[in-house]
């Protein structure tokens, strides 16, 4: 039997109702959602004339949005942390963000040539790979660490890209910067710029080589190392450079033949070891950022103002790994 109009009608009230219900709740879910969620964000900077010259070279619209990370503070207890002679380090497993081993990560020290991992990040978000710069007096003059150009000779990017991982050229980094920005000056205004993108409050450059010939002010922290390496690890041609060990630049009718080596240790003897780049001067000590995937587990640290960087990252490493359940046990 067919229903009659007084059934039908308050039928459709009630589902009414409960359509009403399940669009509130659905409301409410969906804002919990966005409000209530894991450690990684966005961050935009509110426009200035830097954000807008920055910005208007990007080679990727996905660079425009970059990510600050947050990670998770579960961590161990400080009295079963291993020692280490490094004053600052920061360790964090990129597989859930979890932080492995903190000491003294967010205070403001010298960084040495850990610099060259922001240089790297600015010159590929506003340059094309196969850019051709040449060399200036200034940058063939640079000193200490040295990729070996010289003066009037012309490189790509990613030539020098190359020259300022494996050999931690200073003079490359005054190259790409000259290139990229017209001069050092202006693309360390970039680099800072892109620092306050990323999140990094405990971050300050002073020149693209982090040498510091002019004594000026610069610092970051072991934690913000972690985060903007995290973010340089994102993009594939760097993670490809800084996980390479020799690279060959053949001679051509606008430079030299050169022969580079990766600097970086453990790349060739730790398990699992990708780069990424080592750091030294007077003022800063020996300084390493490494980064190791073992059995599923990705390992990011830092390392800073070290007597021992090479035996301090065996020992964080292999802590690490023991902890995520897949012993490496490198010996020291």
């Amino acid at each position: 039997m067919s229903n009659t109009i007084e059934e039908i009608l308050p039928k459709k009230a009630k589902t009414k109702k409960y359509l009403v219900f399940i669009s509130i709740f659905l409301s409410f879910a969906f804002i919990f959602c966005l409000f209530v969620r894991p450690a990684k964000i966005s961050r935009t900077l509110g426009v200035s004339k830097e954000k807008i010259a920055y910005e208007a070279t990007f080679l990727n619209k996905e660079d425009q949005n970059p990510q600050g990370v947050v990670f998770n503070p579960l961590i161990v207890e400080n009295n079963s942390f291993p020692e280490v002679s490094a004053r600052n380090a920061f360790f964090v497993n990129l597989t859930n963000d979890e932080i492995v081993f903190s000491k003294d990560s967010k205070q403001k020290v010298p960084i040495a040539s850990l610099v060259k991992i922001m240089t790297a990040v600015v010159a590929v978000e506003h340059v094309k790979l196969v850019s051709g710069f040449p060399v200036s007096q200034k940058a063939a003059t640079t000193g200490e660490n040295a990729m070996g150009i010289s003066e009037g000779e012309i490189y790509t990017l990613e030539e020098l890209l190359y020259g300022l991982v494996l050999n931690s050229g200073n003079d490359s980094a005054v190259a790409i910067a000259e290139g990229v920005a017209g001069d050092e000056e202006n693309f360390v205004s970039w680099m800072n710029t892109k620092a306050q993108e990323l999140g990094l409050l405990d971050t300050k450059f002073s020149d693209a080589s982090g040498l510091n010939a002019n004594e000026k002010e610069y610092y970051s922290t072991a934690y913000d190392l972690a985060v903007l390496t995290e973010y340089a690890l994102n993009k594939p041609v760097l993670a490809k450079i800084f996980s390479t060990f020799e690279y060959e630049i053949p001679w051509s009718g606008k430079h030299k033949y050169l022969y580079l080596q990766n600097q970086t240790n453990l790349l060739t003897t730790y398990p699992g070891v990708k780069g990424v780049k080592t750091g030294y001067t007077e003022e800063a000590g020996l300084c390493l950022v490494t980064y190791s995937e073992n059995g599923g587990q990705k390992i990011l640290g830092v390392i800073l103002g070290s007597q021992d960087r090479k035996g301090d990252a065996i020992i964080l490493l292999n802590y690490s790994f023991d902890k995520f359940g897949f012993p490496v046990n490198y010996p020291i």
